[in-house]
Protein backbone atom coordinates (compact mmCIF):
# COMPACT_ATOMS: atom_id res chain seq x y z
CA UNK A 1 0.00 0.00 0.00
CA UNK A 2 1.19 3.45 -0.99
CA UNK A 3 2.34 5.65 1.84
CA UNK A 4 0.07 8.35 0.98
CA UNK A 5 -2.66 5.59 1.40
CA UNK A 6 -1.82 4.38 4.51
CA UNK A 7 -1.50 7.77 5.94
CA UNK A 8 -4.92 8.79 4.58
CA UNK A 9 -6.35 5.71 5.89
CA UNK A 10 -4.67 6.82 9.68
CA UNK A 11 -6.32 9.70 9.17
CA UNK A 12 -9.82 8.54 8.69
CA UNK A 13 -9.57 5.90 11.45
CA UNK A 14 -8.10 8.76 14.13
CA UNK A 15 -11.39 11.04 12.99
CA UNK A 16 -13.42 7.35 13.39
CA UNK A 17 -11.97 6.93 16.72
CA UNK A 18 -12.47 10.47 18.03
CA UNK A 19 -15.95 10.53 17.03
CA UNK A 20 -16.84 6.73 18.19
CA UNK A 21 -15.23 7.23 21.58
CA UNK A 22 -15.41 11.36 22.32
CA UNK A 23 -19.32 11.84 21.98
CA UNK A 24 -19.86 15.41 21.80
CA UNK A 25 -17.02 16.24 20.67
CA UNK A 26 -18.50 17.30 16.88
CA UNK A 27 -20.95 19.81 18.57
CA UNK A 28 -18.08 21.91 19.96
CA UNK A 29 -17.61 25.02 18.11
CA UNK A 30 -14.21 25.17 15.78
CA UNK A 31 -13.47 28.04 14.63
CA UNK A 32 -13.01 28.04 11.14
CA UNK A 33 -9.52 28.53 9.65
CA UNK A 34 -8.57 30.58 6.78
CA UNK A 35 -6.23 29.85 4.05
CA UNK A 36 -3.13 31.11 5.42
CA UNK A 37 -0.62 27.79 5.34
CA UNK A 38 1.06 27.09 2.08
CA UNK A 39 -0.65 23.84 2.12
CA UNK A 40 -4.34 25.33 2.58
CA UNK A 41 -3.75 27.58 -0.70
CA UNK A 42 -2.70 24.52 -2.73
CA UNK A 43 -5.68 22.42 -1.55
CA UNK A 44 -8.16 25.75 -2.33
CA UNK A 45 -6.18 25.63 -5.96
CA UNK A 46 -5.76 21.95 -6.66
CA UNK A 47 -9.36 20.99 -5.43
CA UNK A 48 -11.95 23.97 -3.77
CA UNK A 49 -12.12 26.07 -7.32
CA UNK A 50 -11.62 23.47 -9.32
CA UNK A 51 -14.91 21.90 -7.95
CA UNK A 52 -16.40 25.60 -8.15
CA UNK A 53 -14.86 25.81 -12.09
CA UNK A 54 -16.13 22.51 -12.97
CA UNK A 55 -19.79 22.43 -11.57
CA UNK A 56 -20.50 25.57 -13.05
CA UNK A 57 -18.54 24.72 -16.38
CA UNK A 58 -20.73 21.07 -16.93
CA UNK A 59 -16.85 19.63 -17.18
CA UNK A 60 -17.23 16.27 -15.52
CA UNK A 61 -14.15 15.13 -16.82
CA UNK A 62 -11.66 17.62 -15.41
CA UNK A 63 -13.87 17.55 -11.74
CA UNK A 64 -13.38 14.00 -11.76
CA UNK A 65 -9.07 14.99 -12.27
CA UNK A 66 -9.56 16.24 -8.67
CA UNK A 67 -10.48 12.92 -6.77
CA UNK A 68 -7.77 9.98 -6.87
CA UNK A 69 -9.08 7.35 -9.22
CA UNK A 70 -10.08 4.86 -6.35
CA UNK A 71 -11.87 7.61 -4.34
CA UNK A 72 -15.26 6.91 -2.32
CA UNK A 73 -18.26 9.41 -2.20
CA UNK A 74 -20.11 8.22 1.16
CA UNK A 75 -23.88 9.93 1.14
CA UNK A 76 -26.13 9.40 3.96
CA UNK A 77 -27.26 6.51 3.00
CA UNK A 78 -24.77 4.78 0.27
CA UNK A 79 -20.98 4.81 -0.33
CA UNK A 80 -19.94 4.62 -3.74
CA UNK A 81 -17.04 4.67 -5.88
CA UNK A 82 -15.86 7.91 -7.40
CA UNK A 83 -15.90 7.02 -11.26
CA UNK A 84 -19.95 5.49 -10.08
CA UNK A 85 -20.69 8.82 -8.81
CA UNK A 86 -19.24 10.69 -11.41
CA UNK A 87 -21.09 8.73 -14.63
CA UNK A 88 -24.35 10.12 -12.37
CA UNK A 89 -23.35 13.20 -11.77
CA UNK A 90 -22.41 13.40 -15.52
CA UNK A 91 -25.59 12.65 -16.63
CA UNK A 92 -27.00 14.87 -14.24
CA UNK A 93 -24.65 17.51 -15.99
CA UNK A 94 -26.18 16.79 -19.47
CA UNK A 95 -29.75 16.97 -18.28
CA UNK A 96 -29.53 20.16 -16.63
CA UNK A 97 -27.94 21.58 -19.77
CA UNK A 98 -30.73 20.42 -22.39
CA UNK A 99 -32.98 22.30 -20.53
CA UNK A 100 -31.21 24.94 -20.30
CA UNK A 101 -30.25 25.16 -16.70
CA UNK A 102 -26.83 25.81 -15.06
CA UNK A 103 -25.08 25.83 -11.96
CA UNK A 104 -22.96 26.90 -9.29
CA UNK A 105 -21.31 26.06 -5.73
CA UNK A 106 -19.78 27.31 -3.13
CA UNK A 107 -17.52 26.13 0.04
CA UNK A 108 -16.70 27.02 3.50
CA UNK A 109 -14.90 25.39 5.74
CA UNK A 110 -15.70 24.58 9.82
CA UNK A 111 -12.53 23.20 10.05
CA UNK A 112 -9.35 22.86 7.68
CA UNK A 113 -6.25 20.74 8.99
CA UNK A 114 -3.57 20.12 6.90
CA UNK A 115 0.29 19.16 6.48
CA UNK A 116 2.46 18.88 3.54
CA UNK A 117 1.06 15.90 2.03
CA UNK A 118 -2.38 15.29 4.21
CA UNK A 119 -5.54 16.68 4.77
CA UNK A 120 -8.69 16.66 6.30
CA UNK A 121 -11.84 19.55 5.92
CA UNK A 122 -14.89 19.82 6.84
CA UNK A 123 -17.50 22.50 6.12
CA UNK A 124 -21.10 22.96 3.51
CA UNK A 125 -21.23 23.73 0.52
CA UNK A 126 -23.58 25.52 -1.34
CA UNK A 127 -25.72 23.99 -4.66
CA UNK A 128 -27.44 26.75 -6.83
CA UNK A 129 -29.09 25.58 -9.83
CA UNK A 130 -30.40 28.65 -11.68
CA UNK A 131 -33.32 27.81 -14.02
CA UNK A 132 -33.19 29.19 -17.99
CA UNK A 133 -36.37 31.69 -16.50
CA UNK A 134 -33.97 32.85 -14.04
CA UNK A 135 -35.34 31.31 -10.87
CA UNK A 136 -32.66 30.30 -8.49
CA UNK A 137 -32.63 27.13 -5.99
CA UNK A 138 -29.77 26.47 -3.72
CA UNK A 139 -29.29 23.94 -1.14
CA UNK A 140 -26.64 23.56 1.67
CA UNK A 141 -25.19 20.11 2.80
CA UNK A 142 -22.44 19.62 5.31
CA UNK A 143 -19.51 17.95 4.02
CA UNK A 144 -15.85 16.33 4.95
CA UNK A 145 -13.14 15.24 3.08
CA UNK A 146 -9.49 13.98 2.86
CA UNK A 147 -6.72 14.78 0.97
CA UNK A 148 -3.64 13.36 -0.25
CA UNK A 149 -0.64 15.26 -1.87
CA UNK A 150 1.13 13.16 -4.78
CA UNK A 151 3.12 14.16 -7.20
CA UNK A 152 2.92 17.55 -6.39
CA UNK A 153 -0.92 18.19 -6.63
CA UNK A 154 -3.97 17.86 -3.93
CA UNK A 155 -6.76 14.89 -4.36
CA UNK A 156 -9.62 14.25 -2.85
CA UNK A 157 -9.22 10.14 -1.57
CA UNK A 158 -12.77 10.52 0.07
CA UNK A 159 -15.75 13.15 0.37
CA UNK A 160 -18.56 12.51 2.58
CA UNK A 161 -22.00 14.22 2.17
CA UNK A 162 -24.38 14.72 4.77
CA UNK A 163 -28.07 15.67 4.85
CA UNK A 164 -29.47 18.77 3.42
CA UNK A 165 -29.30 21.69 6.48
CA UNK A 166 -30.80 25.51 6.29
CA UNK A 167 -29.57 28.44 5.17
CA UNK A 168 -28.73 29.64 8.68
CA UNK A 169 -26.23 27.00 8.99
CA UNK A 170 -24.16 28.05 5.95
CA UNK A 171 -24.86 31.96 7.37
CA UNK A 172 -22.96 30.35 10.76
CA UNK A 173 -20.02 29.87 8.34
CA UNK A 174 -17.43 32.45 7.61
CA UNK A 175 -16.94 33.23 4.18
Amino acid sequence: MPAIFRTVAFTLLSVLIVVTYAPGIHAQAVKPATPNTQSTQEIDRDVWSVFVATVAADDIVRMGEAYFPNAVVVMPNATSPIKETLDRWGKDMVAAKAKGNRATVEFRFSRRQDDATTAFEAGIFRYTVIEKSGTRTSKCYPFEALLGKTNGKWRMLMERQFAEVSQAEWDKLAK
